[in-house]
């Protein structure tokens, strides 16, 4: 946790406890379901465990991680605090958007050169693992992080997410999954549904 708590000094900030106990959390290879208000940095919560892992496996190789949002104008907001962090912190954590506005030339780049974080729509992820060949792109895969499932729970787009990590975790069954959600009513509900237990 040591990058983290420097960059959040860098910035005058103090990370908020539930944003320590999330990166604890990961470090200690759990799942789980973080629930906050809006505002309060629930998206640096799970980021920075994210990042503190793949700093201790410097040998990973491929994509790393996985982070869904239903709407294409967060993904870029999250994609641009993502970069930021990656850039303050001065580490090779590539970022890269795949959405539906996403043209074919930088589709072909991200299949050459994989990024090691994708941030992406259910939809997308959707059509990439309906793909020859997809396992071998997220065989690799250590993350999924599901922003905003308060808004997709419950909904078809919910259940295409869910059908997702069946599939991925089949691939890879130590796979962690992270979902990120507002006030939602019953949580523990809400996480088994999530993380399949």
């Amino acid at each position: 946790m040591k990058r983290s708590l420097e960059w959040f000094k860098s910035k005058g900030w103090k990370p908020h406890a539930f944003q320590k106990e999330t990166w604890q959390a990961i470090a200690d290879g759990k799942s789980g379901l973080l629930n906050a208000p809006t505002g309060y940095g629930k998206t640096y919560g799970v980021w920075f465990g994210i990042i503190e892992h793949a700093l201790k496996h410097p040998e990973h190789k491929g994509l790393h991680s996985i982070w869904l949002t239903p709407l294409r104008a967060l993904s870029k907001e999250i994609e641009h605090a993502a970069t930021v962090v990656s850039d303050d912190l001065n580490i090779p954590y590539n970022i890269g958007l795949r959405t539906g506005d996403t043209s074919p030339k930088e589709r072909q780049k991200q299949k050459i050169n994989t990024p090691k974080s994708l941030i992406s729509t259910p939809e997308t992820l959707h059509l990439m693992m309906s793909q020859k060949g997809y396992t071998d792109v997220f065989k690799s895969l250590e993350f999924v992080v599901v922003d905003e499932w308060h808004e997709l729970l419950g909904s078809k787009r919910g259940v295409q997410i869910e059908l997702a990590l069946s599939r991925l975790k089949k691939i890879n069954p130590s796979l962690k999954i992270w979902g990120i959600s507002a006030t939602i009513g019953n949580m523990q509900e809400a996480a088994n549904i999530l993380l399949g237990t």
